[in-house]
């Protein structure tokens, strides 16, 4: 039975190590009765199933056939593209430029589904940061692929964009059906703009641009409003909190960390009197460095931060300030689900994620008296529009819990010669987000 190269069916590459790089090699996988061929063309490995069961006399016309791949492989005739008509575009120009022939593919002949596999490979995996990798598989999975797979970059027009975000909805939870939110959906198009823009510089295609005025077709979700906690329904939580996690969540709303700065927070960052904020666990994997600049910080060490501290610290020889404990970091991926929503329900409050502590704290700290440049540096903000936006927002209603707030935070805090925003909140010209004193109290001090 003689092997013709139409009988050979596209298989995506694997990779094997120690196999004969110059003859080829006859494999077989585990399960499989079937024959397999490898070889090297170009350095790099190639797997391709003869559909073939492992007979015998099949091994022995495999190896024939293998035999003349290697020979014209020798003397320059092998054609990559011609050999194997079924591989994907992208395989065929990647060694047509090789062997120094011209194929130049047009955009109806690449399918999105062949190019995103050699693009997340050549590309993507190359990203420096594990999140952006992550997000990015995530939605190549979930959304790029089910979609785009068999479709071609001819097709990606702007009414197929159209399309496509017409089906950004929840798959799975409770919002199952419902419209993806606005940023979720630009996040979905952005990974769709890139590859595309990646395969034009690839080809040199000129092609209509498929993403002009595409905003207008996205959802049009209105922004959520951030919500704090009233001061008793904190002591609630707290009460209803585990004791082990109870710490971690004072040192939260006392500072303004978020889950993945407390997660990467080692005992080498605790310094006498300050805490060096400046690595983070994201999705398990740990980062040297933060989000932004602004992100990484000192922050003030105050009695009641020390207290906390030094009952954490004492608890486990683990480097990490609050870990599990078997010593190993803190993870949030099950806190909101098995520790915070079960205390927030056993509370009988309204539910608010974990992040509107972040949001309290700015609350609660500018109430009782911080600048609001320094409570964007105790942030990691860039600017001070979200500490306007949070006190225009919060303040209103919580002025009756100073006095347990400030006690609650220690007047080690604050700078104690400057008045609490509610102080200037009932000079003349009402709003203090609109008042010219406002502005000014960052730099003038009002008399006792």
């Amino acid at each position: 039975m003689e092997i013709t190269m139409k009988q050979l069916p596209y298989l995506d590459m694997s990779f094997f190590d120690n196999e004969e790089k110059k003859q080829g090699s006859i494999i077989r996988k585990t399960g499989s009765r079937k024959l397999y061929i490898l070889f090297y063309y170009f350095n790099k490995r190639i797997e391709k199933t003869t559909g073939l069961n492992d007979t015998p006399k099949n091994r022995e016309n495999v190896r024939l056939f293998l035999d003349r791949i290697m020979t014209k492989m020798e003397r320059g005739e092998f054609r990559f593209a011609e050999a194997f008509p079924g591989a994907p575009d992208t395989d065929k120009a990647y060694f047509a430029k090789l062997e120094g022939w011209n194929f130049s593919p047009s955009p109806q002949d690449i399918t999105i589904g062949s190019y995103l596999e050699k693009w997340f490979e050549e590309v993507v995996s190359l990203y420096d940061s594990h999140s952006k990798r992550f997000d990015y598989r995530v939605i190549l999975n979930s959304w790029v692929r089910p979609y785009f797979a068999e479709k071609t970059f001819h097709d990606i027009t702007r009414l197929e964009m159209q399309k496509f975000i017409a089906t950004f909805k929840c798959k799975i939870g409770k919002n199952k059906g419902k419209p993806l939110s606005r940023a979720r959906s630009v996040n979905i198009v952005t990974v769709v703009r890139t590859l595309f823009n990646d395969a034009l510089d690839e080809y040199h295609w000129d092609i209509p641009d498929p993403f002009r005025n595409l905003n207008r077709h996205m959802p049009k979700t209105p922004p959520k409003d951030r919500e704090i906690f009233r001061f008793e329904e904190w002591l609630l939580i707290l009460d209803a909190i585990p004791a082990w996690h109870r710490p971690m969540l004072e040192i939260m709303m006392l500072t303004g960390m978020i889950h993945s700065e407390i997660s990467g927070l080692h005992r080498s960052s605790i310094h006498a009197d300050y805490i060096m904020v400046q690595q983070s666990i994201v999705r398990q994997v740990e980062s040297s460095t933060l989000k932004t600049r602004y992100r990484i910080r000192k922050i003030s060490i105050t009695k009641r931060i020390r207290a906390i501290l030094d009952e954490v610290l004492a608890r486990t020889d683990s480097p990490y300030v609050f870990a599990q404990p078997d010593g190993k970091p803190y993870m949030r991926e099950n806190f909101t689900e098995r520790t915070w929503t079960k205390a927030v329900k056993k509370c009988n409050i309204p539910y608010r994620p974990p992040y509107s502590i972040r949001h309290s704290f700015a609350a609660w700290s500018l109430l009782i008296g911080i600048e609001p440049l320094r409570l964007v540096k105790l942030m990691g903000h860039g600017s001070k529009q979200m500490v306007y936006e949070v006190y225009g927002n919060y303040l209103d209603g919580i002025e009756t819990e100073y006095w347990e707030i400030l006690d609650y935070f220690g007047k080690d805090f604050i700078e104690t010669k400057k008045r609490p925003l509610a102080y200037y909140q009932n000079l003349p010209g009402g709003n203090l987000g609109e008042s010219q004193g406002f502005l000014k109290s960052q730099v003038i001090e009002i008399a006792q």
